[in-house]
């Protein structure tokens, strides 16, 4: 992987997505989340390997800022990934959501920024 994606990283994203799994798997009685947790976390972190792979052939360097691609790779690939898996979610409610992850992206992005977490606001 590049300077920027680390084994550990995808590591970590994939048990972060399968202990999110495991939780919806226990509150909604369906172990079947646990599997859509797994899934779906590796999904996203490919795709966001894919966004950098993406940003870099377009010779942007890392950290650099790519509008719409930073705040929907990782959706995208968990989307792709999921319906893989044989679920299915509506195009309108798959809009409606991508609009929800670039407020949150833009919003949790620029906080850590003024929290001094991050070092760029995007």
């Amino acid at each position: 992987m590049g300077d920027g994606k680390t084994f550990e990283g995808l590591l970590i994203g994939v048990a972060a997505g399968v202990i999110v799994g495991l939780l919806e798997s226990f509150i909604l009685s369906d172990p079947g989340y646990l599997y859509v947790g797994f899934i779906g976390s590796l999904g996203a972190l490919i795709g966001d390997m894919v966004g950098s792979f993406i940003k870099r052939r377009l010779g942007l360097k890392r950290g650099a800022p790519a509008p719409l691609l930073d705040q929907l790779d990782f959706y995208v690939g968990a989307l792709i990934a999921i319906r893989l898996m044989g679920y299915d979610m509506s195009l309108r409610l798959a809009l409606e959501f991508s609009l929800l992850v670039i407020a949150l992206h833009i919003g949790t992005n620029y906080a850590a920024y003024k929290l001094g977490l991050k070092d760029v606001p995007w």
